[in-house]
């Protein structure tokens, strides 16, 4: 018998090499959530190549932007499997963050090149998007239905909590957060743990079938050939069924609840992409440069306890408390965190507490958002309506990103200052963030009562 599963297999190995794979799925998902430590090394980004906080923004958002179009990599998984998709990971990753290591080599060719070094944060984050479907989808099919709940809530935490680890490896490992060798040594470690981690997935992320379903996949395949033989209409029936599957993209676009609760996710979710981002530069603005090593910290710690905790609480409490309330109060979340900087960002205390609300929302939004998107508009479906999500996502938050960075460059005291001092300099950009956080609690409050008429015209049509 062999490492990996076949018809010859005993039930307790799978069990032993599926549990290998949520292992490698759990290692794969830390590596990805290097995306959301940008904040620790932008000042190293700005002092060494001069740029200004729009262009510094502009790098962040294509990271985010290439995270947001995970629906080119999910179909490539659908069509290729876990291990094509693991060496598409392979190849995109190690290259964008070999070509980023790169850049302080040639500071000189860089310094009116911002738009390049987006590109290629735009390639880390697509790359990485690889990387991130092959853990979370190979470990939902693999295990059964009834813990989808928990393997997702486990992955999860992995991929909350990677930026803390990373980011307590920048700041004390590394050596100086603003130095040109800390950006370099930072984007090699990245390159080398994505080679790395995608090699091992390659060789243990399978979609494992269990060896009491392979007889009952051998007995199917041979009756649909020998029905085949037999008729063809049989053949058009099966097409047409499986063409059937699922919820049309048109019939999709023609709802209105997927909408609203779409453009509910969008605006919540540049609320925590613009907040964490510009975490650094608002203690930075503040005079509270000295504590970025523990401010930083605070969202991943509290999203992946919210990440744990949720998931199992939501299923627990649904039929008395609706998903769908839950996922408002990550919105409320946000506005009080936004609320707290706007007004009384002087004090390094509220800015605490403002992160800890942030990191509340994030672990609230980005868990219970999909569950609610495989329950209102068909599981079958989830990738492509998670995937226009996370792209609608990535340029909303564009958007607000690069506001911040205007209103930045905007206060700064001399066009030619690298940094801004003063509330000034965050105010306006956390303002556009905390509007965007109330029009999130309205399109979500909107669709709270709207399915809820809905529901109890139908329970009276019934009745």
């Amino acid at each position: 018998m062999g490492l990996f599963p076949d018809q010859n297999s005993s039930p307790r190995h799978y069990h032993r090499i599926k549990w290998l794979g949520l292992g490698v799925g759990c290692l794969a998902k830390f590596v990805t959530g290097s995306l959301f430590v940008f904040n620790v090394y932008e000042d190293a980004i700005k002092n060494t190549f001069n740029y200004t906080e729009t262009e510094v923004q502009l790098q962040s958002s294509l990271l985010n932007i290439g995270l947001g179009f995970g629906f080119i990599p999910g179909k490539f998984y659908d069509n290729f499997g876990p291990q094509w998709a693991s060496l598409g990971g392979v190849i995109v990753s190690v290259l964008a963050y070999t070509l980023l290591w790169s850049t302080p080599k040639y500071v000189s060719f860089y310094q009116d090149k911002s738009w390049l070094m987006a590109i290629y944060f735009f390639l880390s984050g697509l790359g990485s998007v690889f990387t991130y479907m092959v853990a979370l989808n190979t470990n939902v099919i693999n295990f059964d239905e009834k813990h989808r709940g928990k393997i997702v809530g486990l992955l999860n935490a992995f991929f909350a909590g990677s930026p803390s680890i990373f980011a307590v490896i920048y700041y004390h490992v590394i050596g100086d957060p603003t130095s040109t060798e800390s950006f370099s040594t930072f984007m090699l470690l990245f390159a080398i743990a994505f080679g790395v981690t995608d090699v091992i997935c390659m060789f243990f992320l399978r979609i494992y079938t269990k060896p009491t379903e392979l007889l009952e996949q051998r007995e199917m395949k041979t009756q649909v050939s020998s029905e085949s033989n037999n008729s063809s209409s049989c053949c058009d029936s099966v097409s047409k069924g499986r063409r059937n599957e699922g919820t049309p993209l048109r019939e999709l676009l023609q709802n209105a609840d997927y909408y609203i609760f779409t453009l509910m996710f969008t605006f919540a979710s540049c609320v925590g992409l613009v907040y964490v981002i510009a975490l650094t530069q608002t203690t930075n603005s503040m005079g509270f440069s000295s504590h970025n090593p523990d401010v930083v910290l605070i969202v991943p710690i509290v999203n992946a306890l919210i990440s744990v905790c949720i998931g199992v609480f939501s299923d627990h409490f649904r039929e008395r408390l609706p998903r769908l309330a839950i996922l408002i109060a990550g919105s409320t979340s946000f506005v009080v965190c936004q609320v707290l900087i706007v007004t009384l960002a002087a004090e390094y205390t509220w800015i605490v507490m403002a992160t800890i609300f942030c990191g509340i929302g994030v672990g609230l939004i980005w868990s219970i958002a999909p569950t609610i998107m495989s329950e209102y508009f068909d599981v079958a479906n989830l990738g492509r309506n998670w995937g226009i999500a996370l792209f609608l996502g990535s340029l909303v938050g564009l958007g607000a990103q690069e506001s911040f960075g205007a209103f930045y460059d905007a206060a700064k005291t001399h066009s030619s200052d690298i940094d801004c001092f003063g509330i000034e300099c965050v105010r306006k950009g956390h303002a556009v963030a905390l509007a965007s956080g109330i029009v999130s609690i309205i399109l979500g409050v909107t669709l709270y009562f709207k399915r809820r008429n809905s529901n109890q015209n139908a329970f009276q049509r019934f009745e």
